[in-house]
Parts: structure tokens; sequence; C-alpha cells
């Protein structure tokens, strides 16, 4: 039950992000995940 609220959680805040923010938020995490691979990878 826990990980159906999680996922809940996380798609109503995507479709949030998407409808108000045009994916702003989306785009910085992924920004920032990729700069984190990169730096741990090397």
């Amino acid at each position: 039950m826990r990980y159906v609220i999680v996922i809940a959680a996380v798609t109503f805040f995507l479709f949030w992000d998407g409808l108000y923010n045009h994916g702003h938020y989306l785009d910085v995490t992924v920004k920032e995940m990729s700069r984190i691979v990169r730096y741990v990878t090397g």
C-alpha cells in the first residue's frame, strides 16, 4: 500500500509540474542526475 501512495504522489507531481511549470522541476532533476552520474563514473 505504501508503494501505491508513493507512485500516486510522484505521478501527481509530474502532472502538476508538466501542466503548471512546463516540466521545469523534471528538467532540473534530469540535469542534476546526469551530472551526478558523470561525476561518479568519471
